[in-house]
């Protein structure tokens, strides 16, 4: 984890560096294995938090009131700054599998 400082990385990045380096093989089964090793150190404090793709928190926005809504709503409009345009630039990420074989 050291050799992405000052980045966070995730399990994931941590796994692939150690297959490339030899360390571990490509497995599944030791995917899980590093997934819980790293876990138990990090909840000793031996290592920092890895960064988690997967898991997040959703819930509705909510408000003091019917005026901190109305202050807020400007900032959710925009213009579709494509319009009229012939082509359109999309940039797309592998998405994150479920393990890593």
């Amino acid at each position: 984890m050291n050799g992405y400082a000052p980045m966070k990385v995730t399990l994931r990045q941590v796994m692939y560096r150690l297959v490339s380096e030899g360390a571990l093989p490509h497995t599944a089964p030791m995917y899980r294995r590093l997934s819980a090793q790293l876990a138990k150190a990090r909840r000793e404090g031996r290592l920092p938090d890895l960064i988690d793709t997967v898991r997040e928190i959703h819930f509705s926005p909510v408000w003091t009131g019917a005026d901190a809504f109305l202050a807020e709503m400007p900032d959710w409009f925009r213009l579709d700054r494509t319009e009229g345009q012939e082509h359109a630039l999309y940039v797309a990420a592998e998405s994150t599998p479920r393990a890593p074989c």
